[in-house]
């Protein structure tokens, strides 16, 4: 008897044999896209640690780091700006005794001021409603990312700012038209390992002057210019002197350093000359519960009074000029992987910003608050996507009409300079 071949006997063994060629294949795709993951924001978004400030209605720096400024009634939130008043402390001798009389002794309320402002901010993304591109896109729902990749911006732009705003007093859009107002350094700057006689003299009238003085003081031996027990709890004598307030974190009064990850590691590694990794107190040995919500990062904390937090996002810093005129060049990360900051290491040259967190070290003034807008042009097909707002971030620094040497009040904040490994 005679058996015939099946017909999935004659099936072609291949798929070419019937004409499919790679560009007839059919591809599966994943339905969503999937959005590129950056450094997270260790602190600085932190609500536990922001109070409201209410101007007009408070007179004193707030018990937290950050201040979020909002002007009285209605009419004040379109203000570009606000002023805030501080009373200096009484520091007059006093009379004692039945032999001394008062009349004429008194003592003047001396008032400072400080003024927070705001300005523009905005960013789109260019979208499609339909046509051949916009198709080509469709499956991967790139359009329908517009919202949160502007939302993650956003949060990227305010850490950038506010860590500008602490190395250079104010964010960058408010160095923008029309406000223009100018950048200077902080007027706190110390350099680890360099004593606090040669520390730099902060000078509100002249601050060539004072960005040439944390030159020369950053030309000292840079081999020491790292952190250390000594140098740390040299560091906080220093605040102390300089009437920075610590603030409160569970009971401990702290200075809250944000941490270059360089200075992280050597700290940690025992093989480091003059490590100090045996001396390290964990955040666990602190007792205080949760400590980690409360102080994202935090690695430690020194002497009882200097906390350590680690920082990805840490500025750097490349100084130039010479000694008659010395500049300083920060550099920061920016939103997206727009990394701007140093990645060598030059003596006396390139260093790590490590910034200190004190009782109102930020304040941040918002009067029109984020939200969306569409652009839509050539008959609906073009739909552009972007967020619009105001605010700023700056120091809060106090200080009279005619600026003098020593009349200024800042005592939040402080940029710390370690030389890059």
């Amino acid at each position: 008897m005679t058996t015939s071949a099946g017909v999935g006997m004659l099936k072609p063994s291949n798929l070419s044999a019937q004409g499919v060629s790679s560009g007839l294949l059919r591809h599966a795709w994943a339905v969503d896209i999937e959005m590129a993951s950056l450094l997270e924001e260790p602190l600085l978004n932190n609500k536990d640690l922001t109070t409201p400030l209410k101007v007009g209605e408070q007179s004193k720096i707030p018990d937290s780091i950050f201040m979020d400024v909002t002007p009285p009634g209605k009419d004040g939130k379109a203000a570009r700006d606000v002023t805030h008043t501080f009373i200096d402390p009484l520091s007059g001798t006093g009379r004692y005794g039945n032999a001394e009389g008062m009349l004429g002794n008194e003592e003047s309320a001396q008032l400072r001021y400080a003024k927070f402002y705001a300005n523009d901010y905005a960013h789109a993304l260019a979208g499609e409603t339909f046509g051949i591109d916009y198709r080509e896109l469709t499956p991967n729902q790139v359009y329908e990312k517009a919202n949160k990749l502007l939302a993650q911006w956003n949060g990227e732009r305010k850490g950038y700012f506010m860590r500008q705003a602490i190395c250079e007093t104010r964010s960058l859009n408010l160095a923008k038209a029309p406000l223009s107002l100018t950048q200077p350094i902080n007027p706190h700057v110390y350099v680890m390992g360099v004593a606090a006689a040669s520390q730099p003299t902060y000078d509100p009238t002249d601050y060539p002057t004072f960005s040439t003085s944390i030159g020369a003081a950053l030309q000292a031996t840079y081999t020491a210019m790292h952190m250390s027990v000594a140098n740390l709890l040299a560091f906080a004598d220093w605040a102390e002197s300089k009437y920075i307030k610590t603030v409160n974190i569970r009971g401990m009064d702290l200075y809250l350093v944000m941490t270059h990850p360089q200075e992280i590691t050597r700290m940690l590694d025992p093989a480091t000359t003059a490590s100090w990794a045996s001396y390290w107190v964990t955040a666990a040995a602190l007792q205080i519960k949760d400590a980690d919500s409360v102080v994202p990062g935090l690695a430690g904390v020194i002497g009882g009074k200097v906390a350590l937090i680690r920082d990805p996002r840490a500025p750097t810093m490349t100084l130039g000029g010479t000694s008659t005129g010395y500049t300083q060049n920060f550099e920061y990360l920016k939103m997206g992987r727009n990394d701007a900051r140093s990645t060598t290491a030059t003596a006396n040259v390139k260093f790590n910003c490590n910034l200190c967190l004190a009782k109102g070290a930020l304040a941040h003034y918002e009067n029109e608050p984020l939200h969306y807008e569409d652009q839509i042009d050539e008959y609906g097909k073009f739909k552009n996507v972007g967020i619009f707002g105001s605010d700023g971030y700056q120091l809060p620094v106090y200080d009279i009409d005619t600026a003098t040497a020593s009349s200024a009040r800042s005592e939040g904040s402080a940029v710390i300079f370690t030389q890059r490994v």
